[in-house]
């Protein structure tokens, strides 16, 4: 078990905002070394304008060394002369006739350049190996390749590269040994629609490069990188020939080629080594994704975003603001026989407010109006057109054939639709989130100690038989000086009165639907709905928060989770959460070290061993919290975090009463946080978020039934959960990401279990 260990950093928003999704940011700018590689391509394939705003990368200048010995081979001079002193190394025998082969599986797109865009590219890649040949064609489908190596010629001379690929292809080639100087040589294609047939050099004038000079006494460093989608038949080659047309292209096969470095005993996260050149660096999935633009609602600017670096209000001050009230919702099945996965049918959503409502609304209406004007001039009939026969009094045409937009969101309801995962929250209107602060401004702050800046955000709890819940939260200022935050749930009960006194008939107020069957004190008093500090239903803004995540053998999975946890902690510089990593024998790299090298504030090994069981290394995980008032939040791997995520698990969890399990959104293949394309997944309650003493209550994970299997285990603990009396509430949370990735050999095959004698 690791110590913990704390490194503080101070909050900023834009640390925030720049939370990147890929550990290692280049952050050292590129620096030529040897020849001036721009001049020795001289055509259009050096550097493009758009580089120079590319942020700085950690470019790698240096060669590996071989050894130490200057090498005599074919080209260098006699036997036993000494050669030049731009010689270079001889390869030791392991490194002849090869070169690195580095596979990136389950992405998809044609284009290099959605190769840049995953996640792991180009340091994480699911396989490591090695090619006799600059010549490949694996029969896969969504994949990207990176070879590197080095080149050697056989003689001094002008020599030409051509690539041949189905789908794109890039070949780059260093002016020396050193990767910093490589440029782009020859390609195939830019769109991902482009390919040729195998050996097919001279289809496009792009795929063969300018003449270049070469000098068989050195090495010159080299890179192809090859993606491949679903269609086509998958290929790559590169072929060079000395400069005279009439030659053909032949391929560079093992006698010319040699290893960059031999990997073959290395752990999978053990990555100092990998090269990165302008054609591969760790951040090439962030500049080039965010070369083009998306629309997603996620990417735009949110207050909700960076809300919580706004410090708290003092707790004092709101303690005694409205008068308490118990709170006991009437949708709560406490003791309610449930049937096997049926409580996902007692889950509701919340209604969200949207910062931008008001605007939205107000274009939204203007357009219709401009729309209905032009529709029913197109759509009616006029009255001097119609026939005599045709008219009557009785019927309105031009109200008939009038048409106009119907605002479904007015008929989605707070029932947890398992089969809509394509809509986002359910909105609360604006003229009611507005209306709540009006109400509790009457009770708060007299003296006017605070001002409202804005309403930040709104959730709503809908009990349409005693009273809704809501999220507060508001940007204040104190005193006209100081911004603060209040971040507090108040509750509505319901006055005594008749059924259509509701929120239709009276606009102004909060509640929905039916009365209370005994009223207060107070609503007799202010003969209306109360609103009230609902009793044990206040969050923690400091717990702690526990992070379980059982693995076995993804060692590039579970380095990202490290690393973008280390990456929460730099941003938020909050170090009241604990990573504990629960793993099962992995054996593609050490899981303790990482855990140990990385900037956390506090971790725990544990070290299982035999088969993975997620059910098992839950409940192992959430057995070494000994604190049973903090909160445990079982995880998943492949997950991408936003930087308010402790923030929200917090604000979601309230010993006794609620539980929380966020809704993420799945990616599609392909996609990334800065191109989100996906859906939500509606079905999943694997992320969940609860205080430990209720995990214990309702009796943990399920470690016996789902002992050989996972998948159910999450909807077998919500059963328990709903039926002890706590609510689960249930969000679509922004850039909060599911990382698309297939099931094809995760965890690795079982392992074999003694014999029974």
């Amino acid at each position: 078990m690791g110590q913990p260990r704390v490194h503080r950093a101070t909050p900023q928003a834009q640390a925030v905002l720049a939370m990147v999704t890929h550990p290692l940011c280049p952050s050292v700018p590129p620096q030529s070394d040897g020849q001036d590689g721009d001049a020795w391509f001289s055509r259009g394939q050096q550097r493009s304008s758009r580089a120079s705003a590319h942020p700085k990368l950690n470019l790698t200048k240096q060669a590996l060394p071989w050894n130490e010995q200057v090498g005599v081979g074919s080209g260098l001079g006699g036997h036993g002369e000494e050669q030049e002193p731009h010689s270079a190394p001889s390869p030791l025998p392991q490194y002849k006739g090869k070169a690195n082969l580095h596979v990136f599986e389950d992405w998809c797109g044609g284009a290099v350049r959605h190769l840049r865009k995953n996640l792991h590219f180009p340091l994480f890649p699911h396989t490591r190996t090695t090619v006799k040949k600059l010549a490949v064609s694996p029969k896969w489908k969504n994949y990207g390749l990176r070879i590197f190596g080095y080149i050697h010629p056989f003689k001094d001379g002008d020599f030409q590269f051509s690539v041949a690929s189905d789908d794109n292809s890039e070949f780059w080639l260093s002016s020396d040994d050193s990767p910093s100087n490589s440029r782009l040589a020859a390609f195939v294609g830019k769109l991902g629609t482009e390919w040729t047939a195998p050996g097919e050099f001279t289809k496009f004038s792009s795929q063969v490069s300018k003449p270049l000079r070469l000098m068989s006494s050195r090495r010159y460093y080299f890179e192809l990188l090859h993606k491949q989608d679903d269609r086509g038949s998958d290929h790559v080659e590169v072929g060079w020939r000395v400069f005279l047309p009439s030659l053909k292209f032949e391929v560079i096969d093992s006698s010319y080629i040699s290893l960059y470095t031999d990997e073959s005993s290395l752990k999978m996260n053990h990555v100092e080594h990998i090269p990165q050149t302008l054609a591969s660096h760790s951040g090439s999935h962030l500049w080039e994704a965010q070369q083009d633009e998306h629309g997603a609602d996620m990417l735009k600017a949110d207050p909700r975003d960076t809300f919580f670096l706004t410090p708290a209000i003092e707790a004092s001050r709101v303690e005694n603001v409205l008068v308490p009230c118990a709170y006991s919702p009437t949708y709560v099945v406490k003791d309610f026989p449930i049937a096997r996965y049926q409580g996902l049918q007692f889950v509701y959503l919340s209604f969200v407010s949207e910062t931008t409502a008001s605007q939205q609304q107000e274009g939204k209406g203007q357009e219709e109006e401009e729309d209905e004007e032009e529709e029913v001039s197109d759509y009616s009939y006029e009255a001097g057109e119609l026939q005599q026969g045709w008219l009557e009094d009785s019927i309105n045409w031009q109200r008939t054939f009038s048409v106009s937009s119907v605002d479904f969101e007015l008929l989605r309801s707070d029932w947890n639709d398992l089969r809509c995962n394509v809509s986002g929250n359910l909105q609360l209107a604006e003229s009611e989130q507005s209306s709540g602060w009006r109400r509790f401004q009457g009770f708060l702050f007299p003296g006017r100690i605070y001002t409202l800046l804005r309403i930040i955000n709104v959730e709503k709890r809908r009990d349409t038989a005693r009273g809704n819940r809501y999220l507060l939260e508001l940007e204040l200022a104190e005193r006209g000086q100081r911004t603060v935050r209040l971040s507090e749930y108040v509750y509505v009960l319901l006055h005594q009165g008749k059924q259509d006194d509701s929120a239709e008939a009276n606009p102004d107020r909060l509640a929905l639907g039916a009365t209370e069957p005994q009223p207060s004190a107070w609503s007799i008093l202010y003969g209306k709905s109360v609103l009230c500090r609902p009793l044990r239903l206040s969050w923690r803004q400091d717990v702690m928060v526990h992070f379980v995540v059982p693995v076995k053998n993804q060692a590039r999975w579970v380095q990202q989770f490290i690393s973008d946890m280390a990456g929460l902690y730099g941003a938020t510089g909050d170090a009241n959460f604990n990573v504990i990593l629960v793993d099962f024998d992995s054996e593609d790299m050490d899981v303790e070290k990482a855990l140990r090298d990385a900037r956390l504030p506090r971790f725990q090994y544990l070290r299982r061993t035999g088969n993975f069981e997620r059910s098992a290394g839950l409940q192992a995980g959430v057995d070494t919290v000994e604190d049973e008032h903090s909160i445990v939040f079982l995880c998943d791997l492949h997950i991408h975090f936003p930087a308010n995520i402790l923030d929200s698990i917090r604000k979601h969890c309230v010993e006794g009463k609620l539980a929380y399990a966020p809704i993420v959104m799945r990616l599609s293949c392909g996609s990334s946080p800065r191109e989100p394309n996906g859906y939500w997944e509606v079905n999943g309650f694997g992320l969940f978020g609860i205080y430990k003493s209720d995990f214990d209550r309702v009796g943990g994970m399920n470690t016996e039934e789902f002992r050989d299997r996972w998948g159910g285990e999450d909807w077998e603990l919500l059963d328990r959960v709903l039926q002890s009396g706590l609510e689960v509430e249930r969000l679509r949370l922004r850039n909060f990401y599911h990382y698309y990735h297939s099931k094809r050999g995760m965890w690795n095959t079982r392992s074999k279990k003694p014999s029974k004698e």
